[in-house]
């Protein structure tokens, strides 16, 4: 009886031994291929670090990393705005700069430049403000350059010669160093002559042009006076050569009265009444 009972209590739970191991999944021993996990990291890195090669690069929601290339594109609009120029303006900071976290809406604001206009080597002092508190004031050394269409001659050009727009050729150029002075695509041209014998691929700079008298003495024009609501022509003579925009002395013919007007062109002044 003793032993029937001790059975009866054991066995149930040699039964459920047995039965647990179906319920149990197979454990994996395999490694883990670390070559596939994926670490999210910032887009900005700390200062000393090197940023990505693009002029933005955003580290968060709202921010950016104010690195070299988008610190030198800023400063290039805004010289070129500042000094009112066409063409290219192209800043190169001088010295290091250590990346800065902004706000997408940052502002820069120049507080001088020596000198103040642009040149090849400049000292720009200015601050950094991020949604209407200063960051920090700056100064660094620069390097400039304003690249813009210039004229050069496409063949031999001797001295007296007008400068017509079919004789030159258009090239990009930094006017700030070996081009300065060359006269821009833009630049009206009229009432000028070539002063010296100008080679073919030679830029066209301002010091080798002159003006030429659009008006000669003894020369019968028209006069052009207006002012106080008044307008009247007339015609006069000239009693001195003058060229574009030069004051000369002209007689009125009916009057014989004489007074000074503004070269216009070939043919008419005007007196400012």
């Amino acid at each position: 009886m003793r032993i029937s009972l001790f059975f009866g209590f054991i066995l149930p739970f040699c039964f459920l031994e047995a039965g647990v191991e179906r319920f149990l999944q197979p454990l994996s021993l395999v490694p883990i291929d670390s070559s596939k996990i994926q670490v999210r990291t910032s887009g900005y890195r700390s200062q000393g670090s090197q940023i990505a090669s693009g002029a933005e690069v955003f580290s968060k929601s709202g921010s950016v990393a104010l690195n070299r290339q988008l610190l030198e594109k800023r400063l290039s609009e805004m010289l070129k705005h500042r000094y009112q120029v066409d063409g290219e303006v192209m800043v190169f900071l001088a010295q290091q700069w250590d990346p800065l976290e902004v706000g997408s809406n940052f502002q820069i604001k120049i507080r001088d430049s020596n000198p103040d206009e642009l040149s090849v080597n400049a000292f720009l002092r200015f601050s950094i403000w991020d949604e209407g508190q200063k960051l920090g004031d700056f100064s660094t050394p620069l390097r400039m350059a304003h690249m813009q269409e210039v004229l050069f001659a496409k063949v031999p050009l001797s001295r007296g010669v007008a400068p017509v727009s079919q004789n030159f050729e258009r090239r990009k150029v930094d006017v700030l160093k070996s081009h300065a002075n060359s006269v821009p695509v833009t630049a009206k041209l009229s009432g000028y002559q070539i002063d010296s014998n100008l080679k073919p691929g030679s830029p066209l700079k301002w010091n080798l042009l002159s003006k030429i008298n659009l008006v000669r003495r003894g020369d019968v024009i028209n006069v052009y006076a207006s002012g106080n609501g008044i307008y009247v022509t007339m015609k006069g003579v000239a009693l001195e050569d003058g060229v574009e925009g030069a004051t000369i002395r002209i007689k009125n013919l009916s009057s014989e009265k004489e007074f000074s007007a503004k070269v216009l062109d070939e043919a008419s002044v005007k007196v400012y009444l």
